[in-house]
């Protein structure tokens, strides 16, 4: 009985002993990172005292899954948050608005309009116009300069991914090196692991879960492995031939390497990536497309009246190449084909990205995406052998307001893919192509008078310009009318008239005259002509009127008030002002701002919380620690007791048998 006895008290010191020491194990560690709290389990034996059995952590893996997802969340916002408001606090300055440097511009020009015969306004006008080009140059430097960080920081955070991912490999051997050599579990080894996944987990949204033999494999929630068993993977930026602009990621396994998705990627690193493809890419090809817009229209207004020196405007602007990309395999081919914005058109311009691709011999398709990668609209089939091209050999695609030209159909093969975006870096691009103020036409191309001898008092006025392309209107290339267009318009009643050319031949007749303005669009010849007259109130039978392009005046401003009235004309996809369009992405990135920001401070709530439940579990109590050590204590010191009592009961059974 007293060997019993004393068995029952050794167990329970042992018992009470490895306790104290658990306990002493916690409260040193209460301020140890990533540490969970142990306990020592035991079970009573049946032959009396108890069994020692592991120490184990106190965690939740669900816990611990569910702080892993809550810190990739906000880590995500935070991130996303903080690029943006960088962002937003440049945009909303007034001295970078794109607005008052368009107000700016025009106003010059207005100016200029007074006064048409001032050099020194015209070079106003110009220097203003300068400054706008400059400044579409400077927001899109802004945005080069964000993306540029935002890389920077993708690229450092992969740095820390692969370092963390390295080491918790590395831990795996150790946890089961430990293991295998004991019974105990190494719970020092598995709380660095559950911590670095904890830390890997700010840069990715990731799945943890234990093999077979208990160790750690980490997934990123659409699959791809990071680390599996004791093989970590690596991630790399990659730069997509595809897209340049756009940094894509891929997972090197050592033996092959496969492209990783970027979309729904979590934590600051997803942030990042989604402000490149979403943020970034929409700024800069909003600004692009705001700069083809309101460049292809002063050009193409600009070409219809004459400079200060008689000619046919030029254009004011020079818009960049559009870069066309494709594999490494294609770079040879590129040359073969190049796009360009149609003139005049650029209200048909989008921003979209589109894919040109074979699909027979003769025909090839047009795939298009949005800034985010996804299909955005019917593909449209371009097939040159039903086109005709123009003298450079380009084809008009009217859908999309573009020039493509393929200058050998037979370089491309069937599985080639050529990518475009109209709008990408057009801002950057764009550029002064007038040389001084003398290059603004202001004045018309065309002059009109109303004869002297006519018997109204009705007044002719040049109405409109539509064209001053010597190919396809009424003005040959030295800027005079050709002899067979409009030179007179002769009234041979009140509501009838005649169109005649410059040797008096008769080129429309027209009669039931009700209205007195649009004359040669009545008479069907304004489309061929490219300008249109009107008479202000009803001629007389005789009247006549000359259209001449050797009666404009000096201080004529026709032109010029045509290129004001750009400033409040739908340039934008045929929907908003160049001035709307910018103040559009301006409350654009403002909304984004505050909507990422709701949810960043919404997420650290969640986060907070997941990593109190935590906490209530796993980390140490001062308070509760002093409790269980005096518990302890005294549990010692009774098992003490007993086996003091063991002691003296064998004392006494030694003492009567002698």
């Amino acid at each position: 009985m007293s060997s019993n006895l004393y068995s029952i008290g050794l167990s329970g010191l042992q018992s009470s002993n490895a306790r104290i020491n658990t306990t002493g194990h916690n409260t040193t560690n209460v301020n140890t990172e990533g540490y969970s709290r142990q306990r020592t389990d035991v079970v009573s034996s049946p032959a009396g005292g108890v069994v020692l059995r592991d120490t184990g952590r106190l965690v939740d893996q669900f816990v611990s899954s569910q702080i892993r997802s809550d810190t990739s969340e906000f880590n995500y916002y935070d991130t996303y948050r903080s690029m943006m408001s960088m962002s937003d606090e440049l945009f909303s300055e007034e001295s970078v608005s794109l607005s008052g440097y368009l107000d700016s511009a025009f106003t010059a020009l207005q100016n200029a309009n007074n006064d048409p015969t001032s050099s020194s306004l015209r070079q106003l006008a110009h220097s203003s116009l300068n400054n706008l080009v400059e400044q579409y140059n400077s927001l899109s430097n802004l945005v080069t300069r964000q993306e540029d960080l935002a890389d920077d920081q993708i690229s450092t955070s992969l740095v820390d991914i692969n370092s963390i991912t390295a080491k918790m490999s590395d831990l795996n051997g150790k946890i089961l090196r430990e293991e295998s050599l004991s019974t105990s579990p190494a719970n020092e080894l598995r709380d660095q692991q559950e911590l670095l996944a904890k830390e890997l987990s700010e840069y990715l949204d990731i799945k943890a879960q234990f093999d077979k033999n208990g160790l750690m494999t980490v997934q990123l929630t659409n699959g791809q492995p990071l680390l599996m068993d004791q093989k970590p993977t690596e991630l790399k930026m990659v730069t997509n031939p595809l897209d340049p602009s756009t940094p894509s990621l891929e997972v090197d396994f050592g033996t092959h390497r496969v492209g990783l998705k970027s979309s729904a990627l979590g934590g600051s690193v997803g942030g990042l990536m989604d402000f490149r493809s979403e943020f970034s890419a929409l700024a800069d090809r909003t600004l692009g497309q705001n700069a083809i817009a309101i460049a292809d229209a002063m050009n193409m207004q600009n070409g219809k009246g004459l400079d200060a020196n008689g000619r046919m405007g030029g254009e004011l602007f020079a818009m960049g190449d559009i870069s066309i990309h494709s594999t490494q395999d294609n770079a040879h081919k590129l040359d073969n084909i190049s796009v360009k914005v149609s003139a005049g058109e650029a209200a048909k311009i989008t921003k979209e990205t589109f894919e040109l691709a074979k699909i027979s011999d003769s025909q090839l398709v047009l795939k298009r995406y949005d800034a985010s990668g996804q299909s955005s609209g019917q593909s449209l089939l371009f097939d040159p052998t039903n086109m005709t091209p123009d003298a450079q050999g380009y084809y008009k695609i009217e859908e999309l307001g573009l020039d493509i030209r393929v200058a050998d159909m037979a370089l491309i093969d069937n599985n080639d893919v050529f990518r475009f975006t109209p709008t990408q870096g057009a801002s950057a691009n764009l550029a002064m192509q007038a040389k001084n103020g003398d290059a603004i036409a202001l004045s018309a191309p065309v002059g009109v008078v109303t004869n002297s001898d006519n018997l109204s008092d009705a007044k002719i006025s040049l109405s409109s310009v539509s064209n001053t392309r010597p190919e396809t209107s009424a003005f040959a290339s030295n800027g005079e009318l050709y002899p067979n267009a409009p030179h007179e318009i002769y009234f041979t009643s009140p509501n009838s008239y005649v169109v005649r050319d410059r040797f008096g031949s008769e080129l429309a007749n027209i009669n039931n005259v009700v209205e007195y303005s649009n004359l040669l669009e009545q008479a069907g010849l304004a489309r061929e002509a490219g300008f249109d007259v009107s008479v202000s109130s009803v001629p007389q039978r005789g009247d006549s009127f000359s259209i001449s392009t050797e009666v404009m005046g000096p201080s004529d401003n026709f032109n010029g008030i045509a290129l004001m009235g750009l400033q409040n004309q739908s340039l934008v996809e045929g929907k908003a002002s160049v001035s709307k369009a910018f103040s559009g992405l301006v409350s654009h990135i403002g909304s984004k701002t505050a909507e990422v920001s709701g949810h960043a401070e919404a997420s650290e709530v969640v986060m907070n919380d997941s990593i109190n439940r935590r906490d209530r579990l796993s980390a140490v109590s001062l308070d509760e620690e002093a409790v269980n050590l005096m518990r302890y204590q005294q549990s010692y010191s009774a098992s003490a007791q007993v086996i003091s009592a063991a002691r003296t009961t064998f004392d006494t059974l030694l003492g009567i048998t002698r």
